[in-house]
């Protein structure tokens, strides 16, 4: 069945959506501040589809302070981004071959100044007032801009937003250079955010049956994020061993090198299977 744009109170569900995530951001920062890492992983995927939707929405939000608030937003979830990649590197270098404990340990060594930046970053001035610019919008601004679009305007804009983000993914999957780490990198982010807009359609729309064909949709492109994620994760360490002139072992390199070319092969794979 074709994932039709049928919704169901789509202002109501934007407005229960981006208040979700909201709230998980606020719920999960403690848990953050004192390093753990899940926390960390969670508070970042709330943050992104936050902004995910404020985009969408941003034909409708042009009035309001959203533009500048996605903005914020994504610049601290950059400031985030090290320790999970940290993790993730001592986990490859748990399961890759070639890594003898000495190298680990060095490894681990420079990893180690990233721990407190999550605490660091959670209690900037700034981080404090983009949590209340963010409430003042979605408590005020967004009802009130949500209310004069009415329901077929934000159905329209949503419906632009995701024709947008999906031709955008299709256009960079054409790319011959994914070999490079940019054209890659950029490809991900491109599913990733299909895959949040197709996720909440999944919610808004109306009909199991339409519901069921947007949660397969979002699948699909779950799937090739993941691909691509083993690429960047391979990518991303690479990059970080070699700044960091930690000399790693050949066959480290190797595999890591196979790693990309693999995910690579796996989401080009994927791409022709989908929609089939």
């Amino acid at each position: 069945m074709k994932a039709r744009f049928q919704l169901a109170n789509p202002a109501a569900r934007c407005r229960a959506e981006l208040q979700r995530q909201f709230a998980l951001i606020q719920g999960l920062e403690k848990a953050t501040a004192t390093g753990k890492v899940e926390a960390l992983h969670d508070l970042r995927v709330a943050l992104r589809r936050l902004r995910v939707l404020l985009r969408a929405l941003a034909g409708l939000l042009e009035h309001t302070g959203a533009e500048e608030i996605e903005r914020r937003w994504q610049s601290f979830a950059d400031d985030l981004s090290p320790l999970r990649d940290a993790d993730v590197w001592r986990g490859l270098l748990r399961e890759l071959p070639g890594v003898t404990p000495a190298f680990r340990h060095r490894v681990h060594t420079r990893l180690r100044r990233e721990r407190g930046r999550p605490a660091a970053v959670l209690r900037l001035p700034a981080w404090s007032r983009l949590k209340r610019a963010t409430k003042a919008l979605l408590a005020r601004q967004l009802p009130a801009a949500l209310i004069k679009a009415g329901e077929k305007q934000i159905t329209s804009e949503l419906q632009r937003a995701w024709k947008q983000a999906s031709a955008r993914a299709a256009k960079l999957a054409r790319n011959r250079q994914l070999a490079k780490v940019e054209p890659a990198h950029k490809l991900r982010i491109a599913c990733r955010r299909v895959r949040y807009l197709a996720e909440f359609l999944a919610l808004a729309v109306e009909g199991k049956k339409n519901r069921q064909a947007w949660q397969l949709l979002a699948g699909d492109y779950r799937a090739l994020q993941n691909a691509l994620g083993r690429t960047h994760d391979a990518d991303v360490l690479l990059e970080f061993l070699h700044e960091a002139r930690l000399r790693p072992p050949a066959a480290l390199v190797r595999e890591l090198r196979h790693r990309r070319v693999n995910g690579v092969r796996q989401f080009k794979k994927l791409w022709r299977g989908l929609g089939t």
